[in-house]
């Protein structure tokens, strides 16, 4: 359960405006026409005004997603209501007509549903949205769910007593989201939506009127806003669409039609010309960010023409971003990160965003910098080469999006069904889009692009956003500099954009190949295994999960343990020596250029204990992938003016690292934990004024010269007898040297014993405690399993004590891992934010919870609900590729069976007898780290002395 802030809403729009955006020009008499509507679902209201949405997908099988949309939310509060709309959110999980207190939580979480994944809400400005997914293979369950929707309609009872406690969950919740963030937006957005009912009411309200809300006052906003023509009902899933539109009306329909109802106002923010300045400082912030953004009335979406101007809108911003993203490859780049954007930010608003990172004390020379550029784009235009670049890549996005249109899931189309409700515009299909993408697109000229550079700068109304850390000496930009900013890039001289396209090909000679000299399967998964002439493994997982998806990581033991402490500030910094210079002969800006238009990326890494790499390709441009491996292992790009700009960006990110409370508790956490191991500390500015290009990569090359002891997992669509030229091609023909090496213990251990430190940090009254148990531990695949069982049983149960019951946390986290390197041992992890007041309360709480595990053990319900929940979560991991890669890693790693990943959960095999050992064994009491923040004491008052 959630609120969003527009800026978030923004983004996820603009996302979706993706799939709405307007690519190229047909007939001028087709560009006055309307879109047309994907017929693949029933869309039809009611009597009473209730939309419903019903659509058989089987993406993935034996699920469906169900959603309640409600046309309302914080912006139609009262003035004694600011926050009752996501209060009345919350209150819809704590008592029904039909599901008294929580009963509906633990009827979903016994069909194997999880509260958060499966079950969730969330509260905008404009919109309540109730989200579940469940399981259709299972009578009887469809239909519950579709009790729940209808009496989150008009069935929810606001128990007095159940207000009082959730009170506290959602003053919890306003508790969490305060920060520097927070604050920063506090000040913001009277500039952004000034004049307008936005700027007042922000989801998550008023923590005043929050303490004091009453059931009455809650009943009102429900009363008055949930009501039939206000509401959709969306069931995308695999089930009968004739039965699912039967139930929906029976349930649905019997709502009477609302008399004499409250007007549904649509607000609005006003325009305004000129520019509205905004500068805020906080002495948390641990960067410094300014933003242009030109808002303008929301256009229509349901014409082609308007499909046209939003794609144009859309190559432009890419164009840009290129442009901005290759000036912070340079060393003294005025911005250290870039971001544009267009879209819908409100329901009657749309807007465009220039974004950028800068180092601190350099606003306006980073200001300066994005509208210079923006000028320049405006004055002198694209060049073609530019844009047929932008184009093949969005082409390509496309063509991959049509190609897996038949793996489309049904909580996609859910959300393409509550974004049309909401937000209006078409119903578009997959196959509409990709032919219109691929028939209009060829037509948008460069002129179209470079009108519309000139007209975002020629848009009347703006605001101009600076944030940045406050600290001594540090110059904060008022309005007036950064107005003078503004008006030096007007006068500034611009030249034309040129550039320099490398023409040398990724890979200027291919290799010698080498051989598959070995080969087993596991039929039972589909699995096969080859040894290759080097000494490297290859296992292979063919699927047809995606159709564009294929990846392959590589793993080697070693890692940075094999450095001596003395290099090992260059050893973390090896990655990105490699990284940041390109391959071959193509720096990272000719490696990005020459790759546009194909999918297929390498990341490298060198971990503690390992090294390796993640790939991603689509099918057709598997032969990029393993040449991008090869050349990684054999070419790492030496480039000294990107390490320089890399330098440059990692201290000005790290300047202020720790001035958020959140920052120094992770830290000082981190650092108990290891003992405060000199390997664990974090990078600081300081640390890049010593390191060496030649070293870091001399490390990175060491790591990677010997492709002998590597596996290779690769998952996804392709054909083993098709991939195997490649592999031997490229994998095979890496250097061996024949050298076994194994990762080292480097001393890093979590002291015996209850250990409790405090931090004090922050200007919120927010507090948070960790406490970790950990211990040596027999390490199998029995035990992980008892352990995941425990962590979820504890999870549940934590949850209905501290959050449910006391209303002391929006949230209790338990996580739970065992490792067999360095040494077999295990962690048990506990989390939870709450006023810093109840703190220790709280954790009284949480080691009587731990208490009662021990005594009384796991109750069957719980229990049941667990390996409901595994059974659940497997059924749906199996047709994922990801699992099946960390998977296939892990068993491999540890010997185990792989033909054992799809077996059923352990958890269904383990008894409550055991968890209750399990308690025992793994949450010792005498020996667990916690680590508690608590705000910084108030200043002591003028003239008095801070006690010794």
């Amino acid at each position: 359960m959630s609120y969003l802030l527009p800026l978030r809403r923004a983004a996820l729009c603009l996302l979706a405006a993706a799939g709405l955006a307007p690519l190229a020009a047909g007939p001028a008499h087709a560009q006055r026409g309307r879109l047309p509507q994907d017929t693949g679902g029933i869309v039809r209201r009611l009597p009473n005004g209730l939309t419903y949405h019903v659509r058989v997908n089987r993406e993935p099988p034996a699920r469906a997603e169900l959603r309640l949309v409600v046309n309302a939310g914080s912006v139609l509060e009262d003035e004694d209501q600011r926050g009752l709309a996501h209060f009345v959110e919350h209150m819809a999980f704590n008592g029904t007509r039909r599901f008294a207190k929580h009963e509906l939580v633990d009827y979903l979480e016994s069909v194997g549903m999880r509260f958060g994944p499966d079950v969730n809400a969330y509260t905008s400005f404009d919109e309540t949205v109730y989200m579940l997914t469940l399981p259709t293979d299972t009578a009887g369950v469809l239909e519950k769910g579709l009790d729940i929707l209808e009496d989150w309609a008009t069935g929810i009872t606001f128990d007095t007593a159940e207000v009082r406690k959730e009170r506290g969950v959602v003053v919890e919740e306003w508790r969490l989201g305060r920060g520097a963030g927070a604050r920063v937006q506090d000040r913001q957005f009277p500039i952004l939506f000034a004049g307008s009912r936005y700027a007042e009411r922000l989801p998550i309200g008023d923590v005043r009127t929050l303490e004091t809300a009453t059931a009455e006052a809650l009943r009102r906003f429900y009363q008055d806003w949930y009501r039939p023509e206000l509401m959709a009902v969306v069931a995308v899933g695999d089930f009968d669409p004739a039965q699912m539109e039967a139930m929906i009306r029976e349930r649905f329909g019997r709502i009477p039609r609302t008399l004499r109802a409250r007007t549904r106002t649509v607000y609005d923010v006003q325009g305004h010309r000129g520019t509205r300045y905004s500068s805020v400082t906080d002495p948390e912030l641990s960067s410094s960010q300014v933003t242009i953004m030109h808002t303008t009335p929301a256009r229509s979406r349901w014409t082609l023409r308007a499909y046209r101007e939003g794609m144009v809108e859309s190559l432009y911003s890419g164009l840009i971003n290129d442009r901005l993203n290759e000036i912070t490859q340079r060393p003294g780049a005025p911005f250290l990160g870039v971001f544009s954007s267009s879209g819908a930010l409100l329901r009657t608003v749309d807007a465009f965003v220039l974004s950028a990172e800068v180092p601190d004390g350099g606003a306006e020379r980073g200001l300066e910098a994005l509208l210079v550029e923006a000028r320049r784009a405006a004055r002198h235009g694209f060049t073609a080469a530019e844009l047929e670049r932008e184009k093949a890549e969005v082409l390509r996005m496309w063509e991959q999006m049509w190609a897996e249109r038949g793996k489309a899931t049904s909580a996609q189309f859910a959300g393409q069904f509550v974004g049309q409700f909401l937000y209006g515009g078409p119903l578009l299909s997959i196959d509409t889009e990709y032919e219109l993408h691929r028939s209009l697109l060829p037509g948008i000229t460069l002129a179209e692009v470079d009108r519309r550079a000139r007209a975002w700068l020629a848009r009347p109304g703006r605001a101009l956003l600076f944030s940045g850390p406050e600290r001594p000496g540090l110059r904060t930009p008022g309005p007036d500099e950064l107005a003078a900013a503004v008006a030096r890039a007007a006068r500034a001289r611009t030249t034309p954009y040129t550039e320099t396209v490398s023409t040398s090909p990724l890979l200027a000679q291919a290799p010698e190949a080498g051989r598959v000299v070995a080969e087993d399967s596991l039929p039972e998964i589909g699995v096969t295994r080859w040894t290759l002439s080097n000494g490297a493994r290859v296992v292979l997982k063919p699927t047809d999960y995606r159709e564009e998806e294929v990846f392959l990581v590589g793993r080697s033991p070693g890692g940075t343990s094999l450095v001596p402490d003395s290099a090992f500030l260059y050893a973390r910094t090896a990655t990105a020596a490699a990284q940041v210079g390109g391959v071959g002969t193509l720096s990272v800006v000719d490696l990005s250029k020459r790759l546009s238009g194909q999918t297929a990326t390498v990341g490298v890494d060198i971990g503690e204990l390992h090294e390796g790499l993640t790939g991603y390709a689509a099918p057709r441009d598997l032969e990029t992938l393993f040449q991008l491996v090869y050349l990684y292992f054999t070419s790492p790009r030496r480039d000294t003016v990107a390490w320089e700009a890399y330098r440059q960006r990692a201290r000005e990110t790290l300047r202020n690292r720790g001035a958020g409370p959140e920052e120094a508790f992770g830290d000082t956490l981190s650092a108990v934990l290891t003992g405060h191991h000199l390997r664990a500390r974090p990078l600081t500015s300081a640390s890049f004024d010593s390191i060496s290009l030649d070293r870091s990569l001399e490390i990175f090359r060491d790591r990677f010269s010997d492709a002998g002891d590597f596996t290779f997992y690769l998952v996804g669509n392709f054909e083993p007898a098709a991939v195997r030229p490649l592999v031997e091609r490229y994998l095979a023909a890496l250097p061996a040297t024949g050298r076994a090496e194994a990762g080292r213990d480097v001393g890093m251990r979590v002291p015996r014993g209850v250990v409790r430190h405090t931090v004090r940090r922050g200007l919120e009254p927010k507090g948070e405690t960790q406490i970790v148990f950990s211990g040596p531990l027999e390490f199998s695949r029995r035990n992980a399993g008892l352990l995941r069982s425990l962590a979820d049983v504890l999870e549940l149960r934590l949850r209905e004590k501290l959050r449910e019951e006391l209303g002391g946390t929006y949230g209790v986290g338990v996580g739970a891992s065992a490792a067999r390197e360095p040494r077999p041992e295990y962690r048990v992890s506990i989390g939870f934010g709450a006023a810093p007041e109840r703190l220790e309360e709280l954790t009284r709480s949480v080691f009587a919870e731990i208490d009662s595990l021990k005594t009384g053990g796991v109750t069957e319900l719980d229990l049941a609900k667990v390996r409901e929940s595994h059974r659940r979560q497997l059924e749906t991991n199996l047709r994922d590729n990801n699992f099946w890669l960390t998977q296939l890693l892990a068993y491999d790693r540890y010997g185990w069976d792989p033909r054992l990943i799809p077996s059923e959960p352990l958890s269904l095999e383990i008894t409550a007898a055991e968890l209750r050992e399990a308690a025992r064994r793994f949450l010792d009491t005498a020996n667990y780290v916690q680590v508690s923040l608590f705000p910084e004491p108030p200043p002591p008052p003028a003239g008095a002395t801070r006690p010794r």
